[in-house]
């Protein structure tokens, strides 16, 4: 039984997320443009959209489309009866700039390996979109630093 625990607390250490202390520093407007750009779109592909966006209301991410179809065909006497159907459905995502109360860096251990995370965060503290995942503490960082400021800039604060 005492191997079980120790198995399972050690197992445990392997994964987990912690808010980390961050304090962001400033960069201009269009660095922090070409920063989140880079950032987002060079991230591993398990995250990475296939398209990203910063407008003047909102942040927005596109996963692409998911689409399936059916198909069916009767060959009778050299004549061909057929069906079909299809669905594709648009996947996007925005985040309103006036919803979005921080931006909070996170430390995370996925599979024993450490990763950061990047999170945009509401009024009650709660995570409204992980933007970032990466291995690499200064682009963690730097997306960070680019957020807030563009924050700052859509919302007026200085």
């Amino acid at each position: 039984m005492k191997f079980y625990l120790i198995f399972f607390l050690v197992f445990l250490s392997g994964c987990g997320t912690t808010a980390m202390n961050y304090q962001a520093k400033s960069m201009s407007i269009s660095e922090a443009y070409d920063v989140m750009d880079e950032m987002v779109m060079t991230q591993h592909s398990n995250w990475k959209p296939d398209y990203f966006v910063i407008t003047d209301k909102y942040l927005g991410w596109d996963y692409g489309s998911k689409s399936s179809g059916t198909v069916n065909a009767v060959a009778y006497n050299n004549v061909v009866f057929g069906s079909s159907s299809s669905t594709t459905k648009k996947v996007g995502e925005r985040v309103y700039f006036y919803k979005i109360n921080g931006v909070q860096l996170y430390d995370w251990k996925r599979k024993f390996k450490q990763w950061y995370i990047v999170s945009l965060i509401d009024e009650n503290g709660k995570v409204i979109k992980h933007v970032l995942y990466t291995r690499s503490l200064s682009n963690a960082q730097k997306t960070v630093d680019a957020l807030n400021v563009i924050l700052s800039d859509r919302l007026g604060i200085k």
